[in-house]
């Protein structure tokens, strides 16, 4: 058994990250997460409602994912978008691949995790049995179960930092009676 130097979590041989926290393993810096103190089960229902309150994600808005030293991604609504790393062995391609963004080394899995559209029009971020974790806003998901995403959430996909932005797509932003004007201009 190895002990985090984060939270001192006893983890299994050969884990990168802590299953506990987050934290790397390896190396001389853990990586910090946010504790969230919760001991009672009122405390635990507390703690889900704060995570899983939403509205319902708007049809004319795109998911802006960002990535630190990165291009934004956009993403078109749809129902599961899948993010993880490719697989050359089995040519398997998540919807979003994190490989050019140093996903091996950040302890991203092949299918890590997955942002599912709900049938109430809200999206939730799922994890997907990821060996080192993914974390909304600082706090560990259980696997294979629904989390609801806000406008602003950070998901972290092992030590990989997104943020989430709902973004309004370009038929959907207020048109400028000068936009032509704009547009036009060099």
């Amino acid at each position: 058994m190895q002990a985090c130097p984060n939270c001192k979590h006893l983890n299994r041989i050969g884990v990168v990250f802590c299953e506990n926290c987050g934290a790397s393993l390896i190396g001389d810096a853990p990586l910090g997460t946010r504790s969230i103190g919760i001991n009672t089960p009122m405390e635990v229902r507390e703690a889900l409602a704060v995570i899983k309150s939403a509205e319902p994600f708007p049809a004319d808005v795109m998911l802006r994912i960002e990535i630190a030293d990165a291009e934004p991604i956009l993403l078109k609504q749809k129902r599961e978008t899948i993010f993880g790393r490719r697989d050359p062995a089995t040519g398997a391609m998540p919807d979003v691949d994190m490989t050019p963004f140093a996903g091996y080394r950040m302890g991203v899995s092949r299918r890590h995790a997955a942002i599912r559209q709900a049938e109430n029009n809200q999206l939730e971020l799922w994890d997907l049995g990821s060996s080192n974790g993914t974390y909304l806003n600082g706090v560990r998901l259980a696997a294979h179960r629904p989390n609801r995403l806000q406008d602003g959430d950070e998901i972290r996909l092992g030590q990989m930092v997104l943020h989430v932005r709902f973004s309004h797509t370009a038929h959907s932003l207020p048109q400028d009676d000068n936009d032509d004007e704009k547009r036009s201009r060099p």
